[in-house]
């Protein structure tokens, strides 16, 4: 596992994002290594310090679905 702080910063920053309830934030961090960002997310997800999906492309492209709050 490759975890890179770097890429943790910016998945909680965009997790801390204020959005509509309901509505999903989706993102990916195409200028890192994709497997370093799954690293990084999946940590975070067990770590219960996001709530957040991850999807895989067929570029290999690593997106993270964070999940939506009711309000």
């Amino acid at each position: 596992m490759t975890f890179n702080p770097q890429i943790e910063t910016l998945i909680l920053n965009a997790a801390n994002r204020k959005l509509s309830p309901l509505v999903a934030n989706v993102i990916n961090f195409q200028q890192f290594d994709q497997q370093d960002v799954k690293d990084t997310a999946q940590k975070l997800i067990e770590e219960g310090r996001i709530h957040a999906a991850l999807h895989y492309h067929y570029n290999d492209l690593c997106t993270i679905t964070f999940m939506p709050h009711a309000s």
